[in-house]
């Protein structure tokens, strides 16, 4: 238990008097003045768009001036599920005062068509500026847009984000970010420093998801390509690739809110489909048992017969078992693949699988042991797009709470097996996201580093989503074990 100073005890730094008079209050007004600059510099930027820059482009600027900016800024083809005002208050509007070169004067007086909005209007309106004005808008110039991945967040304080292009770290003063974004985020914005604080400004109101991170790693190697295979610096970006920064924005933008349902497969490669078969039965459940026994690679029937669900006068009403198969196609280090399992009740038995395949394997292998003891009734099967769905309803809370195959002990048991398993060779496996390398041989690059980090942030992302224990990734083991800091 650690020792925490009180506020009228004496001050440890040695002055005699109360923390609370002297080191504490210290602290809080270092902290008042880092929020009163922070403060300051956001009031500032408000200033200078709302006050100056907006009312001179609404009396200055022609309608075609915007119309060609809308068109250079690709705004065309939004997804739906963005909003448009807030897209164009939020990003466009920021972009055109600080980025935009309208490449022509539009007739407009003393304009130069070479420099941005924010600039001629320095030019041309500077005794309407202060000094802490004119020094934000020439500061602005050096501004580049990037993609930022989050990598800490202090809650309602800071992040700590890097430049994926320049592969620098930075620390942001952003409140509002704190409380949207989380570690493996990215955000496509650029970053203003001014007087020691760092703030995003003109931040696009979309949060690329974690999944795309090695992405963008790639973009940057095509980056780097298209610059002559120098490496990017901030005068690059802003000049020659604001555009290809930005509808690569645009393209992941549309990926990640027009992205199919992926295509989900098994171990034995069949598409993935929840089918639940339901059969006749004319034996008791432990006869059945008996005669199935086999399909649990188990030669005891105590272990399931234990778990049994059993009435008032202890006579059997529910068995449940795993069917399982010996070895794994695509695992080869597995010991068993669990195909499914097997629910018998009185006068009914109920195959569950994960594929049409496997339920017609588990159908013929029920008719084989079981014979005319036996008879198909009807499958019910659901893609995993239907179950995603019907998971959005007003009845979501119920389906989580309804008993599944991963929720049966010895179910449990096998997949902590195939996990472990999996783990364990997957430092040898061609993985798509490291260039078809293993990761023991991307860990031997720089890049090939940078892309596990990635990946394995994205593995840390899917497990806080998932709130899955059983297959959860020990990412802290995979780090060490790749020499990974």
């Amino acid at each position: 238990m650690t020792n925490k100073t009180s506020r009228n005890d004496t001050c440890a730094g040695g002055s005699g008097i109360k923390y609370k008079k002297c080191c504490l209050n210290k602290q809080s007004s270092e902290a008042e003045v880092l929020d009163y600059a922070w403060s300051k510099l956001r009031q500032t930027e408000g200033i200078v768009v709302d006050k100056h820059l907006i009312p001179y482009i609404c009396q200055e600027l022609p309608k075609e001036a915007i119309k060609t900016a809308l068109e250079g800024f690709c705004f065309e083809g939004v997804p739906e599920k963005i909003d448009e005002e807030l897209l164009f208050k939020n990003f466009f509007i920021p972009w055109l005062l600080f980025n935009w070169l309208p490449s022509s004067d539009f007739g407009i007086a003393q304009f130069d068509s070479e420099k941005t909005l924010a600039q001629n209007y320095v030019k041309n309106c500077k005794s309407k500026l202060n000094s802490i004005e004119t020094h934000f808008i020439n500061s602005m110039a050096d501004t580049y847009y990037s993609f930022y991945n989050v990598l800490d967040v202090e809650f309602e304080k800071s992040l700590l984000v890097k430049d994926i292009m320049l592969e620098t770290t930075h620390t942001i003063k952003e409140k509002q970010g704190t409380r949207t974004l989380k570690r493996g985020d990215a955000v496509f914005s650029r970053i203003l420093t001014l007087d020691d604080q760092s703030i995003f400004v003109g931040m696009a109101p979309f949060t690329i998801p974690a999944r795309y991170n090695i992405d963008l790693i790639d973009f940057r190697k095509w980056l780097i390509e298209e610059n002559g295979n120098n490496e990017l610096t901030t005068a690059a970006l802003r000049n020659e690739f604001d555009a290809e920064l930005r509808n690569y924005f645009f393209d992941i933008m549309d990926a990640a809110l027009n992205m199919p349902f992926p295509k989900l497969t098994n171990t034995d490669g069949d598409l993935i489909q929840f089918s639940k078969a339901y059969f006749k039965l004319t034996i008791s459940p432990e006869k059945a048992l008996s005669k199935l026994l086999s399909l649990t690679l188990s030669k005891n029937a105590k272990e399931f017969l234990n778990d049994a669900k059993r009435d008032k006068l202890g006579t059997i009403q529910q068995i449940i078992f795993p069917w399982l198969r010996v070895g794994n196609k695509k695992h080869k280090n597995w010991d068993n693949t669990v195909m499914g399992h097997v629910t018998l009740e009185n006068n009914r038995l109920i195959l569950e699988t994960n594929s049409s395949k496997r339920t017609e394997q588990g159908k013929k292998l029920l008719s084989k042991y079981l014979g005319s003891a036996v008879s198909f009734q009807q499958t019910l099967i659901e893609s995993p797009e239907q179950i995603f769905k019907s998971s959005l309803k007003n009845d979501y809370k119920k389906t989580l709470t309804e008993p599944g195959l991963t929720e049966l002990p010895e179910v449990q048991e096998q997949i902590r097996k195939m996990a472990k398993a999996h783990w364990e060779s997957w430092f040898d496996e061609p993985i798509p996201a490291l260039d078809n390398k293993t990761p023991l041989e991307a860990a031997k690059t720089k890049l090939g580093r940078e892309k596990l980090e990635a990946l394995l942030l994205q593995y840390e992302r899917h497990d806080q989503e998932s709130n899955n224990n059983i297959f959860k990734t020990d990412i802290k083991y995979l780090k060490n074990k790749l020499s990974l800091k």
